[in-house]
């Protein structure tokens, strides 16, 4: 490949980069009348009867009014969800809440991502939130009493038992 060509061809490859970062950092740009939604943490882990708390920060929105919060995604069974409020009024293009997850007894042990729902008027923002829910119990400590039992019967069935001196006599 001929020094010209090369140089045109690197040439080429820069403007395109160049117009593709430009694009890209526009849809970055978020403007003020766009409603955003963001969790903090985005995700937890949970035990089975704990809860955990997360933060919800809303931004933006045309105008002013109250924000009010949902969600999309959680299993119909084993989860109580609170939020603190359920309703917000923006001051100054923000709102802020909690909303509180607790996994009843009746929650599996189990992994999954909900949306959470911010609306404003007609406008809607959403956030992932992923939850994990793990055993109240660590799993080797019912297999412990499982082998805790089989290891008495075992003992009962192949050791002799001794006689007592009283039954002697």
């Amino acid at each position: 490949m001929q020094p010209a060509s090369r140089t045109a061809l690197a040439t080429i490859c820069l403007l395109f980069l160049i117009n593709n970062v430009a694009l890209g950092s526009a849809y970055l740009r978020t403007s003020g009348s766009e409603l955003t939604l963001s969790t903090n943490p985005a995700s937890a882990v949970i035990k089975v009867g704990a809860n955990a708390t997360i933060n919800l920060s809303v931004e933006g929105g045309e105008g002013s009014g109250t924000v009010c919060f949902s969600e999309q995604g959680f299993p119909s069974s084993g989860f109580i969800l609170a939020y603190l409020p359920q309703c917000a009024p923006m001051k100054q293009g923000t709102s802020a809440g909690q909303l509180i997850v607790e996994a009843t007894p009746a929650a599996a042990p189990q992994n999954f991502t909900a949306a959470i729902l911010a609306t404003l008027g007609n406008q809607t923002a959403s956030a992932p939130l992923t939850i994990t829910v793990v055993p109240a119990i660590p799993a080797w400590i019912p297999w412990l009493g499982i082998l805790l039992f089989f290891l008495v019967i075992a003992v009962a069935l192949f050791v002799n038992p001794r006689k007592s001196r009283a039954k002697e006599k």
